[in-house]
């Protein structure tokens, strides 16, 4: 058995991505991150296209602007009044699938970034992430463990 190569984004990046619409609400961001246990969250126009991101950051100053302006007890009703596209970073980097995995390691370093949206043609079709970076190195591992 050869072992696994990897050379660039495309070949660890995770390809089914969690997103949300433009119109979505702080409330659907919030659930989707529970239940998928994802810290950012790309989020599409109408057309498909990637045009900001939601992350746990966005999500925590939101609660807390809320929570001190109208209390707790109607956080989860507030947070249903306002739409993503209000409040997403819309100053975001993001990668090709041919970018090497060097390059995009230093980038996720140097903004300290959790995940980069991976685009092709200005169309969202990965997400790379620290997730993607230690499934790679536990493959390498057991690869030279097994060799």
């Amino acid at each position: 058995m050869s072992a696994p190569t990897y050379a660039r984004v495309a070949d660890i990046m995770t390809r089914e991505v969690i997103t949300l619409d433009r119109h979505d609400t702080l409330c659907d961001a919030r659930r989707l991150m529970g239940e998928h246990q994802i810290r950012n969250v790309p989020v599409l126009d109408e057309n498909r296209r990637l045009v900001g991101l939601v992350n746990q950051k966005i999500i925590l100053r939101e609660a807390l602007r809320l929570t001190d302006a109208h209390g707790y007890e109607q956080l989860d009703d507030r947070m249903a009044e306002i739409p993503v596209f209000e409040v997403l970073d819309a100053d975001f980097k993001t990668l090709s699938g041919d970018t090497s995995l060097a390059d995009a390691g230093r980038l996720l370093l140097e903004h300290r970034q959790a995940s980069l949206p991976v685009v092709d043609h200005d169309a969202l079709v990965g997400i790379l992430s620290v997730v993607d970076y230690v499934r790679m190195a536990i493959d390498l591992l057991e690869d030279d463990q097994a060799g």
